[in-house]
């Protein structure tokens, strides 16, 4: 059991890097005297970040991983700061494009709630996201998005299974304060379906204990939040970022679980990257987000 799940620890890791531009805000650089960016940037990063092992869990945990920067200004594909989208439909005032999201393991025996049952695998959320621009100019943006995502959790990569959606309305506002520094907040809801609590929270008849009663997961509300991220350009080839988030479950459906431990959670991250290798193709910083 313990080989197996370090052996599924180390393909974990070696996915966490392939995705490390899902799961870190890299941040691009902008040339605001010409107006014009590299249509790719090469380097790599070091993240550190802190959170609960689930929404909801009452521990946390502490991780430094390295990461690929990986850029990609393409009319249809793009990777940046927003992590991977792949552009659908653009227009001036909205667009539809496809975004992705993720979260870490859990070995349930390292936390007390889940011991003795299943470990939660890394998983990916993918799906539609509709972008309203209420404001779109170069030094500042604010935007209204409604996601739309599958839970998909890897079991034995490239093994996946489904399990279940969410949808997650998110207001987001960025603002260039200078040519090294940037800034971005958003506020979110999000619901969810009962395959997608019940995934997180959902206790089965053979994991059942005194004290942790069989559970089902039902769909409905999940969660509120809030973030802040801020970016640092130093000099011109190294990226920080620091960002802290809230997330605030108090009226959860699923707030009766016996995993169900703490009603907020606070999550902080930081990281930093370095370019290697830029394109001498130019795009106009315009057209990106």
């Amino acid at each position: 059991k313990v080989k197996s799940y370090e052996a599924k620890r180390v393909r974990i890791k070696a996915i966490l890097s392939l995705l490390g531009i899902i799961l870190n805000s890299a941040v691009q650089a902008e040339d605001l005297k010409t107006g014009q960016l590299p249509r790719w940037e090469l380097g790599g990063g070091l993240a550190f970040f802190h959170l609960p092992d689930y929404p909801g869990a009452d521990q946390d945990r502490s991780y430094a991983l390295p990461f690929p920067y990986v850029i990609y200004r393409g009319e249809r594909l793009k990777a940046d700061r927003e992590g991977l989208r792949g552009m659908v439909f653009e227009h001036p005032l909205w667009d539809l494009d496809i975004s992705a999201g993720g979260s870490l393991p859990v070995n349930s025996a390292d936390n007390s709630a889940r011991e003795g049952m299943d470990d939660l695998d890394f998983s990916f959320e993918l799906g539609p996201s509709l972008r309203l621009k209420l404001h779109d100019s170069a030094m500042e943006k604010i935007q209204l998005r409604l996601n739309l995502r599958a839970l998909l959790a890897v079991d034995g990569f490239p093994a996946m299974n489904y399990e279940g959606w969410m949808f997650n309305p998110e207001l987001r506002w960025g603002r260039r304060l200078s040519d090294a520094f940037s800034m971005r907040a958003s506020v979110q809801m999000r619901y969810g379906s009962a395959d997608y609590h019940d995934y997180f929270y959902g206790v089965g008849p053979r994991y059942a204990t005194a004290i942790r009663p069989v559970y089902r997961g039902s769909s409905g509300y999940n969660s509120s939040g809030a973030g802040l991220n801020l970016r640092w350009h130093a000099k011109s080839n190294w990226r920080v970022m620091l960002g802290l988030s809230y997330l605030d479950l108090h009226g959860a459906s699923f707030d009766d679980s016996p995993l169900f431990r703490k009603n907020s959670g606070v999550y902080f991250g930081f990281s930093v990257s370095r370019i290697l290798w830029r394109s001498s193709v130019k795009v106009d910083s315009n057209t990106q987000d």
